[in-house]
């Protein structure tokens, strides 16, 4: 066994970094398709549910979006190569902000049909879920 040289060794580091990198973005991507599909449906169910005054047609709206969201969560942990603390700690600071948002948006849209809280709510969503994305690719 021989001892590498300085240079082979920094060579080494470097392609060990490089390697390391490139795996982290590519465990990267289901997670941030992730967010963006639950975000999407969130809030398209957000903007159909301030939209429509029909209660029964509401409840349909928001179970396609729910649709939407049951096949990203199955794809996403079909797909998902490994957890890792920070993708954990992202989807635990993500998911609070969307359900905290969707769920006044679909108060305020109770009390009063229409609210421009519910469209906001939808905006929240919408840009949270592409702040967690970017932070997502950030990795």
């Amino acid at each position: 066994m021989t001892t590498p040289t300085p240079q082979q060794a920094t060579d080494l580091l470097a392609e060990i970094d490089s390697t390391q990198k490139q795996a982290r973005s590519t465990d990267a991507w289901p997670l941030v398709l992730f967010l963006l599909v639950i975000s999407a449906a969130a809030s398209i169910g957000l903007v159909g549910m301030a939209l429509i005054d029909d209660s029964a047609t509401q409840l349909t709206f928001l179970g396609a979006s729910a649709a939407w969201l049951a096949a990203a969560l199955v794809v996403y942990l079909v797909s998902a190569l490994s957890w890792s603390r920070r993708s954990t700690l992202l989807l635990l600071t993500w998911l609070p902000v969307i359900i905290l948002a969707f769920i006044a948006g679909v108060i305020a849209d109770s009390l009063t049909a229409g609210s421009w809280v519910t469209f906001a709510a939808a905006g929240i969503v919408w840009v949270a879920g592409i702040l967690g994305a970017l932070l997502g690719l950030r990795r």
